[in-house]
């Protein structure tokens, strides 16, 4: 009983210090919360710039001559002269006499046809004199018939009367028949000259025929230049033999050198502009398919130790495509190549040179563009108002150079990262660092005023890439490596 009251008399002070305790607890002050700092990410961006793009297309092919001139003996004979020049890679001009055919036979047989030509105009001559001849005596001859038969009529009325005797009447009747044969033979003799004459008439043409070609087989005997020309190989020489249709040598036009440049199909199609969805030429003409490929060219030699370029005009496009790389050839010409030599700057066109065509078509107005490399996968990142990364679906027109054409999903003024985010986290805060070179470089190159020179070669492109994202840059290196270069975001494919 004593316990229970002591274990009564403990409770009122535990509950009063458990009252303290938690008064203490509750009004005691609370310690002060800090908020920490909301990391944000340096990546370079650009504005989207709209700009009205030039399309390109660069091809390789290699140069030929537009014309050439397959030199071929069309007599047989020894050679008795050539030009001191007619020598490999001489250049000669139209009408020079490059060789010639020893004459001397040619010559005979061109002096005897010409005398037989004279014989058989002779010949013609006398019988147009001879037809003269039958007609004025074919004319006395029917006078004289006359006289005979009106002499028979006479004898008959005397022989009627017995005047004369039956005697002589027969010999006036065979006065009478002797004068109708002799009219009948001067008739016969003067219906077979027409014939006669036609028959010479054909000789005569036919000699002039042969004539004809013997003057050709005599002309033939020299060979001249059909046209300003550079020699190929000749390996002729005084006093040798040739024989008709022997290959002699070749020769190049000066005035014309073509490139067949062969490009990819699928970026052909961009230098045709075609926004009213026209179908079918209602006329194939090479004119009308010059309209359609209303393109400029530039010839290069594809050699990057010399920057000799040439001004070109598009001809035409072969019939098929390469059957190996699906490729289309379209033929360019240069005019008067050897004319633009620049000595130590500009070396000739020569037929082989393998070159590179670059093919500048109509403008597209109003073009969207990004660089190729800020393209991931169908996507590119921009910022929002509020510096936040943002993905954004696009749809891509066609890729060229450093850039891309977008066609739809962007509109022009967002503000485009160029660097690689990843890890890409939507949402997270940006630091911007405006790259301002890299937007003038795209603008210059859709623009094609990028120094007037056309695309880098394939080989080179990646190089170049590289060190253009990351000279002049302001983002640690750690941001930018291996995202401005890397394939699978630049994309292979330009369609």
């Amino acid at each position: 009983m004593k316990r229970a009251g002591r274990r009564l008399l403990l409770v009122p002070p535990l509950l009063v210090g458990v009252a303290i305790a938690v008064w203490i607890v509750g009004n005691r002050p609370q310690p002060e919360r800090e908020v920490a700092d909301e990391a944000s990410r340096m990546l370079r961006i650009i504005e989207v710039p709209v700009v009205d793009v030039l399309p390109q297309v660069v091809g390789y092919g290699t140069a030929t001559p537009g014309k050439t001139w397959q030199a071929v003996a069309q007599v047989d004979g020894q050679i008795v002269e050539v030009h001191p020049e007619l020598e490999s890679g001489s250049f000669v001009s139209k009408n020079q006499l490059l060789l010639k055919i020893d004459p001397t036979e040619y010559q005979y047989a061109v002096a005897q046809l010409e005398a037989e030509i004279l014989q058989a105009k002779a010949l013609i001559e006398e019988l147009t004199r001879t037809e003269e001849n039958l007609q004025a005596s074919l004319k006395i001859e029917r006078e004289a018939l006359s006289v005979t038969q009106r002499e028979m009529e006479r004898s008959e009325q005397l022989l009627a009367r017995d005047a004369i005797s039956q005697t002589d009447v027969d010999a006036q009747q065979r006065s009478v028949l002797t004068q109708q044969q002799r009219l009948q033979e001067q008739t016969s003799a003067l219906n077979l000259l027409p014939a006669r004459k036609l028959s010479q008439q054909a000789n005569l043409e036919l000699k002039q025929a042969q004539l004809a070609q013997a003057q050709l087989d005599l002309k033939h005997t020299e060979i001249r230049a059909p046209f300003d020309c550079r020699l190929g190989t000749v390996t002729l020489d005084v006093d040798q033999y040739v024989g008709t249709g022997q290959s002699l040598f070749e020769a190049y036009s000066n005035d014309l050198v073509e490139v067949e440049a062969q490009t990819p199909m699928r970026e052909v199609r961009r230098l045709i502009r075609n926004p009213t969805g026209r179908a079918a030429l209602e006329e194939i003409t090479m004119q009308r398919v010059r309209d359609i490929f209303d393109v400029q060219a530039i010839v290069e030699m594809a050699s990057t130790d010399i920057p000799a370029r040439w001004s070109a005009r598009f001809m035409r496009v072969r019939e098929s495509l390469d059957p190996q790389t699906r490729s289309l050839s379209m033929v360019v010409g240069v005019d008067d190549p050897y004319e633009q030599v620049v000595p130590g700057v500009r070396p000739p066109l020569l037929q082989g040179t393998y070159c590179r065509v670059t093919f500048t078509g109509q403008a597209w107005p109003g073009q969207v563009i990004v660089p190729r490399h800020a393209l991931h996968d169908g996507h590119v990142y921009v910022l929002d108002g509020e510096q936040r990364l943002r993905r954004q679906l696009v749809e891509v027109e066609f890729q060229q150079g450093e850039f891309a054409v977008i066609s739809s999903g962007l509109v022009g003024g967002e503000t485009l990262v160029v660097s690689d985010p990843r890890p890409a986290i939507a949402g997270m805060l940006v630091e911007p660092v405006t790259d301002h070179p890299l937007r003038e470089r795209l603008i210059a190159g859709a623009r094609g005023t990028d120094a007037g020179s056309p695309p880098p070669l394939p080989e080179q492109r990646r190089s170049e890439v590289e060190g253009s994202e990351v000279e002049g840059s302001e983002v640690e290196g750690s941001e930018v490596e291996g995202s401005d270069v890397e394939g699978s975001e630049v994309g292979g494919s330009d369609d």
